[in-house]
């Protein structure tokens, strides 16, 4: 029986997929370590921090970049082209460059598998509400937005078939949305749309605020931020227009900034400053860098001062501040929101004097140059009377001080009723993963119930069972890629201690698979005896089945140790079919797994490369060792 659950709000979560994903992550995570460690051994650690200095230097010389003219910025600018070269370099010198790409590759597909796995378990989609379809909408779309997504994808022509009323953004003279709105609204419209770039989505959504209207977001735009954010299909705008037939509403919170409204998030500072120069649209490179030093340096621009939630930074150089906050370690705004729902304001605000706070501000909330923090409401002022201000990509000028609020629920978007969802990346929390990896029908963080879970057991065998009770007669798969690798390991070892004899391989293969089942057997029963349950002889032979899989792995590779003969091969020859036959039982039960546990395609593909990938390394231990 599959093990899911329901969050508050009613999005299910399939915990069986996400074990699957969170077992993927420390299986790739392990391989990365591996590879590292078997290839490498104590100069593993010399790469790792090598690449760490080297991350570090880049981002320090690039402040250099930014900061300073003249021989300081070219020197900057040859230390970021010259430290990833060198250090590439280094690692072809030592002959280690395919272990940094292989364990590279290993741990990105971990971080992005733990992440998928904390995802399931951690989303928390906004609460839909029913939604009538409207009669008279009324639609705002821009041409020229997103390179043209209105024509490419006859959003003018689909709207209308469905009834609404479509205004193009055209001519030469830039027309005045918010009063194109308010018109529609006094003619009788009862839903307000837009398919454009977010600043006038929050022209037009604060007017259908105003009035208690239904809001449509149309992911025309070159970015789609508060789209991508609502969770909409930005690939296919179109798309976005099921909504005016079968919809659900969201009560989104609207932020508001000296009295304009936004969507994303209004900047204060340098950023702000460089976009208003009249020069910045004809060469935006040339002016960032022209004005950016002495902006830096505090030489020119006001200086400010932000105030939230009893916290007062003095003198940053640049401010965001975010209509809900972004996901940690995103400073530049450019990731996810979570949720739009959760009545607060959220600001990142940097200062930064050296090049090594430069360089610390990868370490993100923990740099002493970044400041962030949550609050519904933030004051912005300055030493001077007017500040500039990036709001939803429009540059400003707004009177000192500034305050940022948020309006909570004060927006209704009505969506279409199914689409793509917004998958909020969150950081990987290592122990996390593990309770993941090994639990499975367990409710999400705050109890909630299961099926085929916990509950099923009678309280004395809750300890003995790995899995629920309707995965209690599956096969481990989980047991079985272990099992393989471990056997693909013994493969190895015993060709670099030289020419083994067959029965003397045969033996130490199975004997190494049944040393590793009794001790985690025995862990098993140790953990039972910790929980205060009673031993009982069913519950022993129940942990001796669910771990047999490490045996059972052994078998095939040990099999074609003792067929070999009958294929004419000799020492060597056997030597490789038996790690053949065990890595192909290791990507085997691996896809194999991920295909029972319910995992999406994707998945599968995933966990099957990271076992070839893994698999590859060790072949290439072997043929090493083997001269």
């Amino acid at each position: 029986m599959e093990a899911t659950s329901r969050t508050p709000d009613g999005a299910e979560v399939d915990h069986v997929s996400t074990q699957a994903k969170a077992r993927l992550a420390l299986l790739a995570g392990a391989a990365a370590l591996l590879v590292m460690l078997l290839f490498a051994g104590y100069r593993s650690i010399l790469l790792v921090a090598a690449g760490l200095v080297g991350v570090a230097a880049t981002a320090a010389a690039a402040w250099l970049v930014l900061a300073h003219r003249g021989p300081v910025r070219w020197l900057g600018l040859l230390a970021v082209a010259a430290v990833p070269v060198l250090l590439v370099v280094s690692y072809v010198h030592a002959g280690l460059l395919w272990v940094v790409l292989c364990s590279a590759a290993l741990w990105m597909a971990a971080v992005a598998a733990g992440r998928s796995a904390l995802a399931d378990e951690a989303r928390a989609r906004m609460p839909e509400h029913p939604a009538d379809r409207p009669a008279r909408p009324f639609l705002i779309m821009n041409p020229r937005s997103g390179g043209g997504k209105v024509g490419a994808f006859r959003l003018k022509e689909k709207a209308e078939e469905l009834g609404a009323e479509v205004v193009l953004l055209e001519g030469p003279e830039p027309m005045d949305v918010t009063a194109l709105a308010r018109g529609a609204v006094a003619r009788g419209a009862d839903l307000l749309g837009v398919a454009g770039g977010d600043g006038t989505q929050a022209l037009v959504a604060a007017v259908a605020a105003e009035h208690g209207l239904p809001f449509l977001v149309i992911s025309a735009g070159t970015r789609n931020h508060f789209a991508m954010d609502l969770g909409l299909d930005r690939t296919d705008p179109a798309a976005c227009l099921d909504a005016l037939t079968d919809g659900v509403e969201l009560r989104v919170d609207l932020g508001r900034v000296g009295g304009r409204p936004f969507v994303n998030t209004a900047s204060f500072g340098t950023y702000a400053e460089v976009v208003r120069s009249p020069a910045y649209r004809g060469d935006k490179m040339r002016t960032t860098l022209d004005l950016l030093p002495d902006l830096l340096a505090r030489q020119t621009g006001p200086r400010l001062t932000v105030r939230a939630d009893g916290t007062t930074v003095e003198d940053p150089q640049a401010v965001l501040v975010s209509n809900n906050p972004y996901g940690a370690g995103d400073p530049a705004g450019l990731g996810r929101r979570a949720r739009l729902d959760a009545g607060t304001l959220g600001m990142f605000a940097v200062k930064v004097a050296t090049a090594a706070q430069a360089a610390g501000i990868l370490r993100g909330r923990r740099s002493t140059g970044l400041v962030a923090l949550d609050a519904p409401e933030i004051v912005v002022d300055a030493d001077a009377a007017h500040i500039s201000a990036g709001i939803d990509g429009e540059s400003l000028t707004l009177p000192t001080p500034v305050r940022c609020r948020i309006e909570p629920g004060a927006l209704r978007v009505l969506v279409p009723r199914s689409r793509p969802g917004n998958r909020a990346g969150v950081p990987v929390n290592w122990a996390e993963v593990r309770r993941l990896a090994r639990t499975v029908g367990r409710a999400a963080a705050g109890g909630h119930p299961v099926q085929g879970g916990e509950r099923d057991h009678p309280a004395g065998l809750r300890h003995w069972h790995r899995h629920g009770t309707g995965a209690r007669r599956r096969f481990d798969y989980s047991g079985a890629v272990y099992g393989s690798l471990l056997a693909a390991s013994v493969v190895v070892g015993a060709g670099a201690a030289g020419q083994f004899p067959r029965v003397h391989l045969i033996v130490l293969l199975l004997c190494t698979a049944v040393v590793f089942w009794a001790a985690h057997v025995y862990a098993r029963l140790f953990g039972v005896t910790l929980a205060n349950e009673p031993l009982t002889w069913h519950g022993f032979r129940t942990v001796c089945a669910e771990e047999r899989p490490l045996i059972d792995a052994a078998l095939p590779p040990a099999a074609a140790v003792a067929l070999s003969p009958l294929l004419g091969l000799d020492l060597r020859a056997t030597s490789w079919l038996a790690l053949a036959v065990a890595l192909a039982g290791q990507v085997g039960w691996a896809v194999l797994g991920s295909v029972r546990a319910g995992a999406p395609r994707r998945l599968v593909l995933i966990s099957a490369a990271v076992n070839i990938l893994l698999g590859a390394a060790i072949v290439a231990a072997k043929a090493a060792l083997s001269h």
